[in-house]
Order: structure tokens, then C-alpha cells, then sequence
């Protein structure tokens, strides 16, 4: 009987185990057939979640600039550089939705135009980068340092330091370069404009870089002469001086003017003077295309400081980015009006020698990056 019981005992402890066995198996099939399927909603939640935020990104309403002022300062009435700013303004108004795009004749130009921003009333200007860059390092015009400006676009326009020289001279001296005649120390009589301006930046960048005073110029019987360009145009002519330099384009009426009324020859640097004006000064190289005056028969690469656009460093990114894309994309219609801004290269006009080694604002950086242009 006992063994009887204990066989019974054992053959329903058996049947207990195979069902308990039968039941975990069934519930651990369950869940893994479940987990797969919660996966997978979750995924298409996702899916669904990033097809509403991409839905709703795309009818999300454009920035709205109707209610933006920008003050827009320009050179005087009438320049060139005024009716250039004038027309950029139109642009950003019709096509970049601009409220209003003040333009204001206030620039002094050249030298003291980086300090417009110093009060924070003017949101762009046109400067030339490399007295943009000398402001914020020791300052212009005997002014201290000023800050608060960041550039947009550089290179818009091609204008350098175009020279030229009397034959008279080069044959009497048997010279044939500026590097030469400094070297000798010789006797030369310097024609440029009023002292403060570009044009004659360059005539004291020259003694600065070959580490002549104006005092030991005038020790072998040089000078500098300060006067404006047809009275430096007559003064070749008449010999009363011997080298010209200008801030100017390959378009120069006066450099054409003195090409054919006057003897001389239009100067190539050396490499190592426009590197130390590019490299420490902030200018670019700039082509001056054979032909362009009478007996220049050679292309000439001169150290230049065209005009850029810059703007208040702390005007809003989405501002800027709107400003450059919209000058950038109008580009083409604003060269075939003025084709002085035919430089203007959209995709170099953010390159270091370009900006002078000045900063980029970001607004700017984000759409040249967009496009690609900045890798």
C-alpha cells in the first residue's frame, strides 16, 4: 500500500511540474511576441512625432522685418558709395522685408569711418578694413581704440594703392622700383592727398615700413606734399614732383589724366612690401588689369583696402543673416547697376585678407556656412 501511495504521489507531482512547465512556456512565448510590436509603436510614434515637428517647421511663418528700422550710413550725397548704399537699400526693403532702411550722409570715410558705430546709432556702413582693423588696435585720426562693429562682406570694390612715378626721375637715378630709391635714399618729392586720408596713408605706410622718418626724407632732399589730386596731377606735369600715389581703382580719371599728359611709369611692388601690407596692415592684394592707362602694359597686384559693408556687432543674429542673404541673392542685380560692386565676390567676400583680419559677425558666418562657402 505505501508503495502504491508514494507511486501515486509521484505520478501527480509529475503531471503538476509538466503543467507548470506547459505554463511557463506559454507566458514567455507572450512576451516576447509583445515586445517587438512595443517597439515597433514606439518607433512609429517617433516617426509620427518628427513628421509633426518637420510639418509644423515648414509652416512656420517666415521672420517678419516689417517693423525693423535700419540706419544705413553713406559718404555724401552723390558719391558713388552713397548711390551704391542708396539702391542696397531698396533691396533690403523690397526683398529682405525691411521696414525702412534709413540712409544717412554721415560717413567721414576712409580713416574715421569705424568709429560711426561708437554710439551704437548706426546699424551698417561701408568701411575699409584695414583702418577698421587699426581702430580697434590703437585707434585712427588720434583717436583712442573704438570696438562695436563686425563685418558682413569684404572686397566690394577694387580700389589700391596705384603709383606712379616720372621717367625723369627713374633715368636720372638709374632706379627702376620704390624699394631701390629708398634703399639709396634718394631725393624723392611725394605728391598725395590731405594727411588723415587713405590716399595718403600709403605715402607714410611707405616710410613706416622702410623705417624713414619724414624728417630724414626731407634730409635728402625729398618731401611730402599734401594737396588734392589735379594739383598733384599739375604738379607732375611740371615737375615739381616726382612720385604720386592714390588710394584708387583701375577707373581713376586722375591717374588716367596724368597717364597721358605726364611721363611715367605706373610702379609694381615687391613681394615682401605687400606682404608686410597685407600680413601686419590689414589690406588685400588687389589686380589693376593691364590697360588700364596709357603705357601700363603689365597687370599690376597692389596692396588695397576696398570697401566692405560692416554692421553693430550687437544688432541680432537673425538680422544679419537676413541682411546677407538678401544683398547676397540681389548681388547680380545690383552689379548691373554699378559696376564698380563687380569685385564683390559672394563666395570669397568672407576670406581673412578680405575682412582685414576683422571679425565676422555670426549672422553672417551662419549663412555663408549655409551656402557652403564656409567649410
Amino acid at each position: 500500500m505505501k508503495l502504491r501511495k508514494l507511486a501515486a504521489l509521484g505520478t501527480c507531482a509529475a503531471m503538476v511540474l509538466s503543467l507548470a512547465a506547459c505554463g511557463g512556456s506559454s507566458t514567455a512565448t507572450t512576451t516576447a511576441a509583445a515586445a517587438p510590436a512595443e517597439t515597433t509603436a514606439a518607433a512609429a510614434e517617433t516617426t509620427a512625432a518628427a513628421a509633426e515637428t518637420t510639418a509644423a517647421a515648414a509652416e512656420a511663418p517666415a521672420a517678419d522685418f516689417s517693423g525693423t528700422t535700419l540706419v544705413f550710413a553713406s559718404d555724401a550725397v552723390g558719391s558713388g558709395s552713397y548711390n551704391q548704399i542708396v539702391e542696397m537699400s531698396k533691396v533690403l526693403e523690397n526683398e529682405g522685408g525691411f521696414g525702412l532702411v534709413d540712409v544717412q550722409p554721415i560717413s567721414p570715410g576712409g580713416m574715421g569711418a569705424p568709429y560711426l558705430f561708437a554710439d551704437g546709432a548706426v546699424d551698417l556702413a561701408f568701411l575699409n578694413a584695414a583702418p577698421a582693423k587699426w581702430a580697434t588696435e590703437e585707434g585712427t585720426l588720434d583717436k583712442g581704440p573704438t570696438s562695436g562693429y563686425s563685418a558682413i562682406a569684404g572686397g566690394l570694390s577694387a580700389v589700391c594703392y596705384i603709383n606712379c612715378i616720372s621717367n625723369k626721375f627713374l633715368t636720372e637715378h638709374g632706379v627702376s622700383s620704390i624699394e631701390e630709391i629708398f634703399e639709396k635714399k634718394l631725393p624723392l618729392r611725394i605728391g598725395c592727398s590731405a594727411v588723415g586720408s587713405m590716399d595718403a596713408e600709403g605715402a607714410y605706410l611707405l616710410l613706416d615700413y622702410f623705417g624713414v622718418t619724414q624728417e630724414d626724407l626731407e634730409s635728402w632732399g625729398g618731401s611730402i606734399t599734401n594737396q588734392s589730386g589735379s594739383e598733384n596731377q599739375a604738379a607732375l606735369q611740371d615737375g615739381k614732383i616726382d612720385f604720386y600715389i592714390d588710394h584708387t581703382s583701375g577707373s581713376s580719371s586722375t591717374m588716367a589724366e596724368i597717364a597721358t599728359t605726364c611721363d611715367v611709369t605706373f610702379l609694381q611692388w615687391g613681394d615682401e612690401l605687400i606682404d608686410w601690407f597685407v600680413n601686419e596692415k590689414g589690406f588685400q592684394r588687389v589686380p589693376v588689369p593691364a590697360g588700364s592707362f596709357k603705357g601700363q602694359d603689365n597687370e599690376l597686384i597692389l596692396p588695397g583696402s576696398p570697401d566692405s559693408l560692416f554692421c553693430r556687432s550687437d544688432l541680432d543674429e537673425e538680422t544679419v543673416y537676413q541682411i546677407t542673404k538678401v544683398l547676397s541673392e540681389n548681388r547680380d542685380a545690383l552689379v548691373g547697376i554699378y559696376s564698380s560692386l563687380s569685385p564683390w565676390d559672394v563666395a570669397t567676400c568672407m576670406d581673412a585678407e578680405k575682412l582685414g583680419g576683422n571679425a565676422l559677425h555670426p549672422g553672417a558666418e551662419r549663412y555663408y556656412k549655409e551656402m557652403g562657402y564656409i567649410k
